[in-house]
């Protein structure tokens, strides 16, 4: 019996469980999950970090730095981490500890190099100083935009939610409680925060005009700001909650419909870098190209750099 043939099947079914484990396993939880949805471990950024070794010592370091200089952490700082959903007292130590470690880091490099001028070495920490201290904000901030864009996504399925909700019947609490239950896959960003307000109302007693106003600074959407006086009005006012509600969508909708029209007009003028960089070449060369080596050849003996 040859064992040539039968190694030659083993290598090839070996490799073609390789190659399809991953493509039956992207099936069979496609499947399950038409079948029985899984219960998706939602992500609580608010109640505190990741845990790692990396971010216990930077929190341990923020800490530090807190504790020595507490107005390092400024309110736009804590303004940033908030809108980013980064709320809670490690959070802020963590982001402190970071900033401080990459600034200590950048300048031992440049005290370590003595190849430079003392001149030009302060400046360079000066520099260094200023560019590692200030670059994680734009990170953060970049976050924070991420996130309430969104949120801003998912307002209008929301306020629809809310609108049926209250021509059914229901009051403005018990229809954020069911909205936030409903919208926990489809809106998960909102729902979290609808979430919270509902706490804050059952669980520390306040006030439901309080709680819509702090989730508008929590949040940092100027939309939700203006949700949140419009159902504060019409629930002192004892009217139906649901005309504010729809006027709120519409005045949405054609706003997100205007930032899509504009967004959409901006590409040509984006694409002219592309074009000119990318395709213009691969147009003149082959047009151009032979006409600028006649014009060379020609010209070449009257300059003296022709064939002799």
């Amino acid at each position: 019996m040859e064992i040539g043939p039968i190694l030659i099947f083993g290598i090839i079914m070996t490799i073609f469980l390789i190659v399809y484990a991953p493509i039956y396993q992207m099936n069979q939880d496609m499947y399950g999950v038409r079948i029985r949805p899984r219960k998706k471990i939602v992500e609580q950024e608010a109640n505190k970090p990741k845990e790692s070794a990396m971010l216990s010592l930077m929190k341990a370091v923020g800490d530090q730095v807190i504790a020595t200089f507490p107005q390092i952490a400024d309110e736009r700082t804590r303004v940033l981490l908030m809108h980013a959903n980064y709320r809670s007292p490690a959070h802020l130590s963590t982001f402190i500890g970071i900033k401080t470690s990459a600034v200590a880091v950048f300048e031992i490099m440049i005290v370590l190099n003595s190849g430079m001028d003392i001149l030009v070495k302060v400046a360079a920490l000066l520099g260094a100083a200023f560019v590692t201290w200030t670059m994680p904000n734009f990170f953060l901030a970049g976050r924070v935009k991420k996130r309430q864009d969104l949120i801003l996504n998912e307002l209008p399925t929301t306020i629809d939610l809310m609108i049926v909700c209250a021509q059914a019947g229901l009051g403005l609490l018990m229809c954020i409680d069911k909205v936030q239950k409903e919208t926990r896959d489809t809106c998960p960003n909102l729902s979290a925060e609808l979430e919270q307000l509902i706490q804050d109302v059952k669980v520390f007693a306040k006030s439901v005009p309080i709680a819509l106003k702090d989730m508008g600074e929590r949040c940092g959407v100027e939309d939700i700001t203006s949700m949140s006086s419009a159902l504060i009005s019409a629930e002192s006012k004892g009217s139906d909650i649901s005309y504010p509600l729809r006027q709120q969508a519409t005045a949405l909708r054609d706003k997100l419909k205007r930032k899509k029209e504009e967004e959409a007009s901006k590409v040509p003028v984006k694409m002219v870098p592309v074009i000119m960089m990318f395709v213009m070449p691969l147009i003149l060369c082959p047009m151009l190209g032979p006409a600028v080596i006649t014009i060379m050849g020609a010209l070449g003996p009257v300059f003296g750099t022709g064939a002799k």
